[in-house]
């Protein structure tokens, strides 16, 4: 028997894109609103090919105007369409706050039942060089917002397979890619399945310490692995995958096994996704003491300045130093 064929190798960008063409040609509702997301194929090419194909009536351009354009999606996504809303940089999604939280989060709950929004906002988050309004994780913030769902990718595969699920989805989903992914490829099965919500994935397998991160973060965390590794300090990391809701089965697993828990995330520690992790799962061990540790950006703007923005977020460095301190 000849040995199966590798699944093809594809861009962060690739990966969304063919998840995007698919739902649109399985659902003649769904229709998408963003700044220069037609001809142009959006600011990291991820809808490149859909305006051509889908045409301007379903690949909405916008101006620059995040309030009304997630204004716009929630309505139409009320009125009996799917919606999709592309926010460039997530420190946007701000100005766009009060109807995603006042009404698209609340509307299932307010009628009901009878009045559903299936929509997601699409918003690119994380530093690369843009400055202290175009860099910051604001995740913890949408985790706290009942009625909303979070969900943050961190390899090619879980970009197409949770935004698959997310433009299924019946409630509003706030689906988190990051800048530094997309220059990443990966693999991307012909039959690549939906990836669930709730469902986070371990990424290795270890007995010393639990390694938590999510999006670009994981990267940074199994760097980290590698490098404990070769101290004898075996890590199990978990890539959260769902922010909202969270597994926290699968973490309280792990942190039963290794007794030691580091979190690491690019957002802020204060109110944090670390800080929440760290809680549910000390509720979901009935208050059994264990280790913990939270590593994350620096409380301070983060620069344009590349020297300035590389001390102010979490690296591998100071992921083996907060094990090593934690261990000891």
């Amino acid at each position: 028997m000849s040995a199966a064929a590798p699944a093809p190798r594809v861009f962060f960008r690739e990966a969304i894109g063919r998840a995007l063409a698919e739902a649109m040609g399985s659902d003649p509702t769904l229709v998408l609103f963003g700044q220069d997301i037609g001809r142009f194929g959006g600011a990291y090419r991820e809808f490149t090919g859909l305006f051509e194909r889908f045409g301007a009536q379903r690949v909405r351009d916008t101006p620059v105007a995040e309030a009304a354009m997630i204004g716009i999606g929630v309505g139409a996504a009320a009125a009996g369409l799917r919606a999709l809303v592309s926010i460039t940089y997530m420190d946007f999604l701000m100005l766009g706050l009060d109807p995603l939280v006042n009404y698209a989060a609340k509307a299932c709950y307010k009628t009901g039942g009878q009045v559903r929004v299936p929509l997601v906002v699409k918003a690119t988050a994380g530093a690369r060089g843009q400055g202290v309004a175009h860099s910051q994780c604001i995740e913890a913030w949408l985790m706290s917002v009942p009625g909303l769902t979070v969900v943050a990718p961190a390899t090619v595969a879980d970009a197409y397979g949770l935004l698959k699920s997310a433009l299924r989805h019946d409630g509003p989903v706030v689906f988190v890619d990051h800048k530094r992914l997309y220059p990443t490829a990966g693999e991307l099965p012909t039959d690549a399945a939906e990836v669930p919500f709730g469902q986070a994935r371990v990424c290795r397998r270890g007995d010393a310490v639990t390694l938590v991160a999510h999006a670009y973060m994981v990267r940074v965390a199994l760097a980290a692995a590698d490098e404990l590794a070769r101290e004898g300090i075996a890590c199990d990391v978990v890539d959260l995958r769902s922010l909202a809701p969270l597994d926290v089965a699968t973490l309280a697993a792990s942190v039963a096994r290794t007794g030691a828990l580091v979190t690491v995330e690019e957002g802020q520690a204060t109110c944090g996704v670390g800080a929440e992790v760290a809680a549910r799962v000390r509720e979901a061990r009935g208050g059994e003491p264990f280790r913990v540790a939270r590593v994350a950006a620096l409380p301070a703007p983060v620069s344009s300045n590349p020297i300035l923005e590389a001390a102010c977020l979490p690296d591998a460095a100071r992921v083996t130093t907060a094990v090593r301190t934690l261990l000891s």
